[in-house]
């Protein structure tokens, strides 16, 4: 079931060349030295028929104790320009689910079990006023937690994440322009099936999901 609920955005943290404000901010690839990473997010019901809609913010707002917004299947989390305060991308995580890898030269968990990552993104026509005007994301942007809040110190990258499932169905490698939108996996390796995954934004906290 989609949720309805509106987590209200974070204090702004200003440092450089994108300038990425916090209506849900991500730390990913494309970030730059400098770039503002609050994060802030609202989630809203999504229907099916568009895997991002537009936010239709209500009154509520949730952090966890790690000072993160508490993110459920189908909440939706913005990322702003700095510069102007213009949406420039929106994602939500469809799903967090542990697979078997099913390609040939598929490899073994390193830490204990392959899980994947559906998420939607699109990105806005705003995204192209941005110095990088790309978004991109990969297993290096999320961190696990166990329930007891033990952080994994490994990598979620590990050689077997890659030819674990058909290229097709994975994140673009070259990012995402302006205008454009997909629904694609990111596949970590992770020391459990279960657990806090937070997709983090950098000095100001992430997206933080239970799974």
């Amino acid at each position: 079931m989609k949720h309805s609920k509106f987590v209200a955005v974070l204090a702004l943290v200003s440092s450089a060349a994108l300038g990425l404000t916090a209506c849900g901010s991500t730390a990913n690839d494309s970030a730059k030295p400098g770039e503002s990473t609050g994060p802030s997010a609202t989630p809203i019901s999504a229907p099916s028929s568009n895997p991002v809609p537009k936010p239709t913010p209500t009154t509520d707002s949730k952090k966890s104790i790690r000072g993160n917004l508490l993110m459920e299947g189908g909440d939706i989390g913005l990322i702003s320009s700095g510069a102007t305060g213009e949406t420039t991308t929106k994602f939500t995580v469809n799903a967090i689910t542990p697979i078997k890898c099913n390609q040939k030269y598929s490899r073994p968990a390193e830490n204990g079990q392959i899980v994947v990552v559906d998420i939607s993104v699109e990105t806005t026509p705003e995204l192209a006023q941005s110095s990088y005007p790309k978004y991109t994301l990969s297993g290096h942007d999320f961190k696990f937690i166990a329930d007891n809040g033990t952080t994994f110190n490994g990598n979620l990258s590990t050689i077997a994440t890659y030819s674990c499932i058909p290229d097709a169905e994975t994140f673009p490698s070259g990012g995402m322009g302006p205008a454009e939108k997909i629904t694609a996996k990111v596949v970590l390796d992770m020391p459990a099936a279960h657990g806090i995954l937070v997709l983090e934004s950098g000095l100001k906290g992430g997206f933080e999901y239970k799974f």
